[in-house]
């Protein structure tokens, strides 16, 4: 009977008291130092695609330079004052600029503005698209560390859990053992098969002195394994409840996060590869108009003003920008003091042959079999990922078949044990028999709660899998 408590005493906070496996893992989210840090990671991972997700909007400037002491005091100059935007949109950029000169000598000034605005039309490739695939691979790599490292604490949680309940039960079945080894000998000595100077005597006191070294091992490896367990969780160890039944998903429907990466890597090799055989076959027109004049301001308006130069210009060009030909056409005028006009033209011509570099094709080639390679990894990682989909299932399989024969033998012994209850209420039983029972549930009790973890940690192992 004394053995019997000292059992039942170890058995009360593991299998009938204690903390829930939620509560646990929750405590460990919230005050492990590996969670911390993969909080901070994933952060800082989101903050960082962030910014790389910015697009650029329109920007703005604006200058001003002045000369208050300029020709030996006599004339204040203002010889930059000017706003600038650059509107882009997804293929083309628009640059707008308004500048203009002031100059004042004390009896007039010479002002000089000015606009111009260009555009740009380029039918080639850009790195939009690039920059898409590269921000939605950066996600799914954050996502899974993130997620990979939660799995990681969880399943480091459940192994410490495991190793304390499999310690509980070694401790169970030896303090069993031993309670039998005494209660042997006792009833040998009493009968009188063997004599506290007999070789069977001592080699039965061998036999429990190493019982009592095998219980004493598993009570420091408990507090070892008790300290573990506080050091990861921060909680004290008194037991676990409510461990959850696993839910383990559909392999052969599960998409896997690194095959959409695989996938990413290999449209991203193929973006760069447009985009390089783009860039060596530009297609780009560019189109332009600029507008001017400067005129004297002051009591002479004659001529100072012809001397100053008053005249009103306006110009525009047009340039084609293509593999072999490039060409360009600017033009305008001028308007006098005297109204009259003078004409400008500009045409301009580039031809060169199509023989591409030798560091062009060898770049071309480059990224093309880098593209080719990154496609063939892809369906390399969907055929492992098969492969172990089918082996992962397997294992789920051969879990629920042994938690099926758990159950059956749990159901059994439960029997067993109301029967053995029942005959000693009649007096057809020992106690000693309801002990058995009853230490053949607690172990089962045992083996229920481990095999649950083990379905627990098999659930991570495909959660993880197919992050």
């Amino acid at each position: 009977m004394r053995y019997f408590l000292a059992v039942a005493f170890l058995l009360v906070p593991s299998l009938l008291t204690g903390t829930t496996f939620d509560t646990i893992i929750r405590s460990t989210e919230e005050t492990s130092v590996q969670a911390e840090q993969a909080r901070l990671r994933y952060e800082s991972g989101l903050i960082s695609i962030e910014q790389a997700e910015i697009e650029d909007g329109t920007s703005y400037s604006v200058s001003m330079a002045v000369s208050p002491l300029e020709n030996r005091s006599r004339i204040i100059s203002v010889s930059d004052l000017s706003f600038t935007a650059t509107l882009p949109d997804d293929d083309t950029s628009i640059t707008a600029s308004i500048p203009f000169s002031i100059s004042y000598d004390g009896s007039g000034a010479l002002v000089s503005p000015s606009a111009s605005v260009s555009h740009v039309f380029d039918w080639g490739l850009d790195d939009d698209n690039l920059k898409t695939l590269q921000n939605a691979s950066s996600r799914i790599s954050v996502d899974k560390e993130y997620s990979s490292d939660l799995l990681s604490l969880r399943m480091s949680v459940i192994n410490a859990v495991s190793q304390i309940l499999s310690n509980e039960k070694s401790l169970l079945e030896e303090e069993e053992a031993l309670r039998d080894l005494e209660r042997e000998m006792e009833s040998a000595l009493r009968l009188g098969l063997m004599t506290e100077s007999s070789l069977a005597y001592l080699e039965a006191k061998l036999t429990i002195r190493r019982s009592e070294d095998r219980i004493d091992i598993l009570n420091m490896e408990k507090d070892e394994l008790a300290e573990r367990y506080r050091n990861l969780t921060g909680l004290e160890w008194d037991g676990v409840e409510a461990i959850p039944d696993p839910v383990f998903p559909d392999l052969s429907v599960s998409v896997s996060s690194v095959l959409e990466a695989a996938d990413l890597y290999a449209r991203i090799a193929e973006e760069q590869y447009q985009l390089e055989l783009s860039r060596q076959n530009p297609r780009r027109l560019t189109i332009g108009a600029a507008a001017g004049g400067s005129a004297y301001m002051g009591d002479d308006l004659g001529k100072a003003g012809i001397e100053a130069g008053n005249s009103i210009s306006v110009s525009g060009e047009a340039g084609w920008e293509g593999r072999e030909w490039s060409f360009g056409i600017s033009g305008g005028g001028t308007w006098d003091e005297d109204y009259s006009f003078y004409p400008e033209l500009t045409i301009s011509g580039r031809w060169r042959n199509n023989t591409a570099s030798k560091s062009d094709e060898l770049t071309l080639r480059t990224l093309q079999n880098e593209s080719i390679m990154r496609r063939s990894e892809y369906l390399d990682q969907k055929r492992s990922f098969e492969e172990e989909s089918n082996d992962l299932w397997g294992r789920v399989i051969s879990w629920r078949r042994s938690w099926a024969e758990l159950e059956a033998e749990t159901e059994y012994s439960n029997a067993m044990l109301e029967n053995a209850r029942i005959r000693l209420e009649r007096g057809l039983a020992r106690q000693e028999d309801l002990h058995d029972a009853q230490h053949e549930v607690m172990l089962l009790d045992y083996d229920r709660n481990i095999l649950l973890l083990e379905g627990l940690s098999l659930e991570a192992e495909i959660a993880m899998h197919i992050l």
